[in-house]
């Protein structure tokens, strides 16, 4: 994996590094969590071409519910390290080797100069965190984006819900057979991104 250090997520270079990437975020739009292709799939291959063509344009700009969530974050970064006595080191943005898909972790745990696993914290509504520790899983819309991370570094993954006031989820991911899959349809996904490409970037228009 590549580890692209120096990048503040969120910010206008952590944007320009992720366009035209298949990313972590969006993983659901190649794969269900039932492990099914996912019906966004063409909608999003036009996305990511197009926004090499328009950055910035079809960017989503969140909503009060993200905004508490990246607010919360560092809290419950500092309650992860606690409860599991580890230190977690903040990255930017992390590829694949070929550069081709990436994910930005919310955090990365090494021991002794080797990174170990990885971790997704999630910051929700009461109600949601409530159904998440009735649940006791990692919740399905979270599927897709946590084995993306884990396939494109290598590493198993921490996910952690946290809300003031109600006990933290803690889960430990390991790959199994739904990476397995998502891996293969990644694979022809990035295909029929690369073919689609190639049509698509004839109506480019290039600045004077």
């Amino acid at each position: 994996m590549k580890i692209w250090q120096n990048l503040i997520q969120g910010s206008d270079q952590w944007h320009a590094a992720r366009t035209g990437k298949l990313t972590a975020s969006n993983a659901s739009k190649v794969i269900s969590a039932g492990g099914k292709p996912s019906t966004q799939r063409s909608a999003y291959i036009d996305e990511l071409i197009s926004d090499c063509f328009c950055p910035g344009q079809n960017a989503w700009h969140g909503n009060a519910n993200t905004d508490r969530g990246n607010a919360m974050e560092p809290l419950a970064r500092a309650a992860f390290e606690r409860s599991l006595s580890l230190e977690v080191e903040e990255v930017g943005f992390v590829t694949r080797e070929d550069g081709v898909i990436g994910c930005s972790p919310d955090g990365l745990i090494s021991l002794a100069g080797r990174y170990i696993c990885g971790l997704e914290i999630k910051c929700p509504l009461p109600k949601t965190h409530l159904r998440y520790l009735l649940d006791g899983k990692l919740p399905d819309n979270y599927k897709p984006q946590v084995h993306f991370s884990m396939m494109v570094t290598g590493l198993p993954w921490h996910f952690f819900s946290y809300c003031p006031g109600m006990t933290p989820l803690h889960l430990f991911v390991e790959p199994d057979a739904y990476t397995a899959k998502l891996r293969y349809m990644v694979e022809e996904f990035v295909s029929e991104y690369s073919a689609m490409w190639t049509v698509a970037k004839q109506y480019r228009e290039e600045a004077p």
